[in-house]
């Protein structure tokens, strides 16, 4: 095959890209060693599953035998560990703004006596929501002590009154609650957050290849232009031999982090593969889209690259995967809708952990979709202004 057949070829671009990352440092290391790193360090970081043993504060100022009872059962949560007694609560407050502990229980110097008065005993518990879950583990920890440790002292008192346990039971414990966490059973965090921290990084390590190689086109001899010939001149198939390959690498990484997350932690998959499938192309695809968009159209190395980090990294912040979306002001809902990621991370959730229907996985694939759609639209302007640029200086 000659130089100019080799050019003709739909791939010829294709492996010409392959031949850059094999030849390029920084992009082996962004398409290769990146990805793993990212994957098997959060993996890591999160092995343990669930927070347990939360260290805290106990303040007691009743020191009785009811408040010693409300200590022990305090201490036997599985998610709350009592580390530290204090004799006041300004003591407590010091260690918490230290980092020692990150919680506080008040018990008042009035709470036996209260219980035994049949009154509503008070307890107060703090917590560091700076830590947003385990400022939520702290508050089910506390919940569960309280209310069980109440509980018992109050049937323990009734039966005292000749009132037999099972009867006491009831009347304290009028109404039964069972409660199901629907989308998360286990409590398990390695199932939202790995689920979603590592595919945001991703996304900022794809967007940022994607403009190296990118940019490497624009400033060489050839320039856009060049590398547009060497694809027949056409935008489809120059953006095809683009992404392509990248595409493949990532999406090997996204697989690696399913198998990892099932085989390992017993990620449920409630979902269809073939759906995960093609929202991690769309995913890999409208993000790089988006990267070349900013690649084209601004005029500096600086501001090409900036921009793409500019764009992406919010995406911590604007997800929804750590505070709920629908809370946040305009401003961030809109920045957030337009970042592919946020619809990636929904539909990962809808195959694993939420085993959501058809139709709400594919509103999440099609956001992605017009996202890309729209990106492809401004590369397409952006390459005719090239060419009438260039026709003008023909």
């Amino acid at each position: 095959m000659t130089k100019t057949q080799a050019q003709n070829s739909f791939f010829f671009a294709f492996w010409r890209e392959f031949k850059i990352i094999r030849k390029t440092k920084p992009l082996i290391a962004a398409v290769f060693l990146y990805p793993l790193i990212i994957i098997f360090g959060m993996m890591y970081m999160f092995n343990a599953e669930v927070i347990t043993k939360v260290p805290i504060s106990v303040v007691d100022l009743d020191k009785t035998q009811a408040s010693r009872a409300l200590i022990q059962s305090v201490s036997g949560s599985p998610s709350v560990a009592v580390t530290m007694r204090n004799d006041n609560l300004s003591d407590a407050k010091s260690a918490l703004l230290k980092g020692d502990i990150f919680g506080i229980v008040l018990i008042p110097n009035d709470f036996e006596k209260r219980m035994l008065g049949n009154l509503q005993p008070e307890v107060t518990g703090f917590s560091n929501l700076q830590y947003m879950a385990l400022g939520n583990t702290l508050g089910v920890g506390y919940s569960q002590a309280f209310g069980t440790s109440l509980l018992n002292m109050q049937a323990e008192r009734l039966s005292t009154q000749g009132v037999t346990a099972q009867l006491a039971m009831q009347e304290l414990s009028p109404i039964a609650t069972d409660m199901h966490p629907v989308f998360n059973p286990t409590l398990n965090y390695t199932y939202t957050l790995v689920n979603g921290i590592v595919p945001t990084l991703l996304q900022i390590v794809v967007m940022l290849s994607i403009a190296y190689t990118t940019v490497q086109d624009k400033y060489s001899a050839l320039g856009v232009l060049g590398v547009l010939r060497m694809n027949n001149d056409s935008i489809f198939q120059f953006l095809v031999n683009k992404i392509a390959p990248y595409t493949l690498i990532f999406i090997m990484s996204l697989f690696t982090l399913d198998i990892g997350l099932i085989t390992f932690f017993d990620l449920p998959f409630n979902g269809s593969l073939f759906l995960q499938i093609l929202a991690s192309f769309v995913f890999i695809v409208s993000a790089s889209l988006c990267a070349i968009v900013f690649t084209l159209w601004l005029p500096q190395r600086s501001l090409n690259y900036g921009s793409v980090s500019i764009f992406a990294s919010p995406a911590f912040g604007f997800t929804g995967l750590f505070y709920p979306r629908m809370s946040m002001d305009m401003f961030a809902q809109i920045w957030g809708s337009i970042l592919p990621i946020t619809w990636y991370i929904e539909a990962r959730l809808d195959q694993t952990l939420r085993d959501a229907g058809l139709l709400t996985s594919l509103k999440s694939i099609i956001a992605m979709m017009i996202i890309g759609i729209v990106a492809y639209g401004l590369i397409t302007l952006n390459i005719t202004l090239l060419r009438k640029q260039e026709a003008k200086h023909a």
